[in-house]
């Protein structure tokens, strides 16, 4: 024991980048699709989803462009979603 009180570490808010997964996985849920329907929505590879619902990979801008476009909202909107739930 060293004799100094460390104050526990604050846990750091959640980027919104780290929400993007959690957020189309909501949006697709919402739906009732399943994985292999947003991906053929998007033109993506059905693993990719789920690599990205899990947060494992950062898609590309063109590829939120692509989800947005599948989910049929603005790429804007996709984004600010992951940034209102981020707080």
């Amino acid at each position: 024991m060293s004799g100094f009180d460390f104050p526990a570490r604050a846990r750091a808010p959640r980027q919104p980048s780290a929400r993007f997964g959690p957020v189309v996985r909501e949006l697709r849920e919402s739906r009732g699709w399943s994985q292999e329907h947003l991906a053929g929505q998007a033109s993506l590879n059905r693993s990719y989803m789920g690599e990205i619902e899990r947060s494992a990979v950062m898609p590309s801008l063109a590829t939120a462009e692509k989800l947005a476009h599948a989910f049929d909202v603005a790429l804007s909107e996709l984004i600010s979603r992951c940034e209102s739930a981020s707080t």
